[in-house]
């Protein structure tokens, strides 16, 4: 199978299980509707990296779908703060009007609170989740995640990305913030397939390197399409970093520096991933896919 069509794939199983497990609320709460247009739709590279994870490990994909579904609302969680006027302030989002353009910014501050704890409660008290994995697992998947998104994490790395705003920025401060913003939540869908799974401690660890080395590689890439794509084929306004003065390697080393740097990188992760004594095919593809793709 070819890694569009894996990613596509998963993509529908996950929106079809996010529409079944809220489209029924509907009827009594005027949520349900911006909740699904956060959170359906875009690439689902989060919640593919846990399925292709769990696949490694023997675990069947309908078994994660809870998990994946949950990394990817709260994935939207974040696009859609991150929208925000008082942030990123971008009108475009997946190839749509963003959430504040389509509902108002009332209605998108707590459309992404709802996305974060709906989210988690897929995960928190699933009790057939916890039938087929075990209750202390369960638990350890809800902490991987917790950790990827506080001080030490998503959110505390959006403080550092705004705060380098406008400012002159040490590479070694561009690194933190890429790890932090966006490979934490990244090695947290890895972990949650290893964890599912039963993974060595070993493998976990090398997993989560592999998984931040992916997650820079990401953010490196995502901020040379930035620079280099056009808004047809991105999905998004182009060009808000430079508006904005982000903190980026492509400020710091530009665009052909940045490509090396990311390449080497990749071939670390890679490197990594070869170390463990078990195939990850689709896990390798998507690594592939994240440097090459064109949005």
């Amino acid at each position: 199978m070819k890694i569009e069509d894996f990613l596509q794939e998963n993509a529908h199983l996950v929106d079809e299980y996010l529409e079944r497990n809220f489209a029924p609320l509907s009827a009594t709460s005027s949520l349900v509707f911006p909740i699904l247009y956060g959170a359906k739709g875009g690439k689902k590279i989060r919640a593919s990296l846990t399925l292709a994870t769990g696949f490694g490990y023997g675990v069947e994909k309908e078994h994660l779908l809870p998990v994946a579904g949950a990394i990817e609302m709260i994935h939207a969680f974040s696009l859609v703060h991150d929208d925000l006027p008082c942030m990123d302030n971008d009108d475009y989002r997946r190839g749509k009007p963003s959430m504040h353009r389509a509902f108002g910014e009332a209605m998108a501050v707590l459309t992404g609170d709802a996305l974060l704890i709906e989210g988690l409660r897929l995960i928190v008290g699933n009790e057939e989740l916890a039938k087929l994995f075990g209750k202390e697992k369960v638990l350890d998947m809800t902490n991987v995640i917790l950790k990827a998104l506080g001080i030490e994490g998503m959110v505390g790395g959006q403080v550092l990305d705004l705060e380098g705003e406008g400012r002159e920025v040490s590479e070694e401060k561009v690194w933190e913030i890429y790890r932090k913003k966006t490979g934490s939540l990244l090695t947290a869908s890895i972990l949650c397939g290893a964890i599912a799974g039963s993974a060595p401690s070993q493998e976990k660890e090398i997993l989560e390197n592999f998984g931040m080395l992916l997650g820079e590689c990401f953010q490196i890439k995502d901020d040379i399409l930035d620079v280099t794509q056009e808004k047809e084929v991105l999905g998004k306004t182009p060009g808000k970093d430079k508006i904005q003065d982000k903190a980026t390697l492509v400020k710091v080393k530009g665009v052909e520096e940045s490509e090396k740097i990311m390449k080497d990188k990749w071939e670390e992760a890679i490197c990594l991933l070869s170390s463990i004594p078990r195939p990850f095919p689709f896990l390798l593809e998507i690594a592939r896919f994240v440097i090459e793709r064109k949005y």
